[in-house]
């Protein structure tokens, strides 16, 4: 069975087809599927979508790219959107593809994050563009602090930041951009990823693996995702997914197993 450990569910593009979604998802072997918060103001639009469906559980969280001076959630409103279908915290972390004038906000609304996952025992899912280095040294520091349950999401770093990354005990998500043709960098990484550390994910409806790119993508599609890195490391699908599955739930601890997805009325 795979686990998509990061989608988008709520996006209007997807939440219209959830049926399909799921149906596709069951027969691909999809057992369960983590949908990630990028609004909070949205929470409950994602909560209300995937809250009958017995193995789609939901994070809560504020993109770093929605961050302003205006705008920094405390750590008391992520925690006050925590209930049993939220197994983490985020996306959260910075993002300087666009403009380095709100870091500020962005570390305060990271540390408010950071501080919501310690204090609920929760994961955090951790985005990062443009800011290795900024990034790194909150993560490492607050790590030292206090041990983070943490995984760097869609991860796309240098061999430098991928060590960085181990030595602090995170785990790596890799997602259908690995199936692009030029993606040699990080189709190079794989192999120095450690098994037990790695995660796959969709980021549906967005980054389509090969032989859907350019369409939308959906949690099913995870499997060529799992296929490529299993050709890769020369190794059988079969352990890709049992592997990956298994770190998602040493992971998102709160998660239940189960064997597929199905609605509870």
């Amino acid at each position: 069975m795979f686990v998509d450990s990061h989608a988008h569910l709520d996006k209007d593009i997807s939440s219209t087809n959830i049926n399909n979604i799921v149906k596709n998802s069951n027969k691909n072997n999809v057992s369960s599927i983590l949908s990630i918060n990028t609004k909070i103001s949205e929470f409950d639009k994602l909560y209300k979508l995937i809250k009958n469906y017995n193995s789609i559980w939901c994070s809560v969280g504020e993109h770093p790219c929605n961050i302003r001076k205006d705008f920094i959630p405390s750590k008391d409103l992520i925690l006050s959107k925590i209930n049993k279908k939220v197994i983490g915290i985020g996306e959260t972390g910075i993002d300087l593809y666009y403009s380095k004038n709100n870091i500020d906000f962005q570390i305060e609304s990271l540390m408010n994050h950071i501080d919501a996952s310690i204090e609920s025992n929760l994961p955090i899912i951790i985005h990062m563009r443009d800011s290795e280095n900024e990034l790194m040294e909150i993560l490492c520091k607050e790590n030292h602090k206090n041990k983070l349950k943490l995984v760097m999401h869609c991860f796309l770093g240098s061999k430098e930041l991928l060590n960085k990354c181990l030595d602090q005990d995170f785990y790596i998500s890799i997602s259908g951009i690995v199936t692009f043709k030029k993606s040699f960098d990080l189709q190079n990484l794989i192999k120095d990823i450690p098994l037990n550390r790695l995660l796959i994910e969709t980021d549906s409806p967005f980054l389509s693996p090969v032989p859907y790119r350019g369409k939308q993508n959906e949690p099913s599609y995870i499997i060529h995702t799992a296929d490529y890195i299993s050709s890769i490391l020369g190794i059988d699908i079969s352990i890709i997914a049992n592997t990956t599955s298994d770190n998602f739930y040493n992971l998102f601890s709160k998660a239940k197993k189960y064997e597929k997805i199905h609605y509870e009325s």
